[in-house]
């Protein structure tokens, strides 16, 4: 199965799919229902009353939408993996990686606000790289800004992610004191017509413009796998941040510094959620750039039978998970 997604070809957006539908399955044979408390506070509760008034089963209308944003992100990952050489030749693993991931928990299969920001932070990634080699990015920044600003309205725990971005703008480019401030100008913009809004209903608070963030920690502890998921999780990640060490000599600067940007992505997705009311739901951040570590250790460990041994593992993981009968109870028991 790795050997289809090692090369890119013109059947890899066509096997990517038949992938997805494999690992997604029990979206549609067991669609989860969906609770509108937990987007309480967000512009995404709107949207979700809309549907399930419109719709009568709304269940298979969200796992349908998961569904697509899963596989339409598997696929710009893999374009932008490949527009910017992360690897020395084409190749679609990290879209596949994503795939398997994202179907390791249930959380990770649900329509949410940090499904909805790997968009987001897709986005961002695309243009950190692009302003590498660009002289005037004062326009993109701003539209970067904004685009943070109304991520925070889907998913509050997103405002610590400017941190990120700017320390990721810093690493890409030299520094300079006005494209940090059009940055965050840009962040502020959404708020501000907000609060104009406000004032023109009388409303005006500060409470009403403060993104609503509660330090968590997960409750509902694996119980029976949990060394199981982690080995899975942290094993090909280490790997492949060993591999992306040992070519980083050889690698063209702006690569380099793409890698770098992954890896303090990587500790933003991690420490992130954990200002979210739902860690487990949040953590799907973390898995963009957890996979293109998973990509790396897939693509350049030179024993061949290891990573597809571990791909084969981590499948029969995620079918026996699925497949139980309780959709997601075999690791998380009540």
């Amino acid at each position: 199965m790795v050997a289809l997604f090692y090369k890119r070809s013109p059947l890899s957006p066509i096997l990517l799919f038949f992938f997805a539908v494999a690992v997604k399955l029990p979206l549609f044979l067991y669609p989860p229902p969906l609770e509108p408390l937990l987007f309480k506070g967000t512009l995404l509760v709107y949207f979700i009353d809309w549907v399930q008034g419109l719709v009568r089963n709304s269940s298979w209308v969200f796992s349908l939408l998961t569904f697509v944003l899963l596989f339409a992100q598997a696929l710009y990952l893999n374009y932008f993996f490949n527009r910017h050489k992360m690897t020395s030749r084409t190749t679609d693993l990290p879209g596949m990686s994503y795939l398997l991931l994202t179907s390791i928990l249930p959380e990770w299969c649900q329509f949410s606000g940090p499904l909805l920001i790997n968009f987001l932070i897709l986005f961002l990634l695309s243009s950190l790289f692009e302003s590498y080699a660009s002289a005037d990015t004062r326009r993109s920044l701003y539209n970067v800004g904004l685009a943070l600003g109304l991520g925070i309205f889907i998913y509050p725990p997103a405002l610590l992610l400017t941190v990120w971005f700017l320390l990721s703008l810093l690493i890409i480019r030299p520094l300079r004191l006005q494209e940090i401030l059009i940055s965050l100008l840009g962040v502020i913009t959404p708020f501000y017509f907000l609060g104009i809004w406000l004032f023109w209903k009388g409303q005006l608070s500060f409470k009403l413009l403060e993104p609503h963030l509660t330090f968590s920690l997960p409750t509902n502890l694996p119980a029976v796998w949990i060394w199981g998921l982690v080995f899975l999780l942290s094993v090909p990640f280490l790997i492949g941040f060993y591999h992306i060490q040992d070519q980083v000599r050889k690698m063209l600067i702006q690569v380099r510094r793409g890698w770098s940007v992954f890896f303090f992505l990587l500790l933003a997705g991690l420490f992130v959620p954990l200002f979210s009311a739902q860690p487990y739901q949040g953590w799907i951040i973390l898995l963009l750039p957890l996979s293109v570590y998973h990509a790396s250790f897939y693509y350049n460990t030179s024993f061949r039978i290891f990573p597809l041994l571990f791909f084969w593992i981590s499948f029969i993981f995620v079918l026996l998970n699925q497949f139980s009968g309780s959709w997601g109870k075999v690791i998380f028991v009540p």
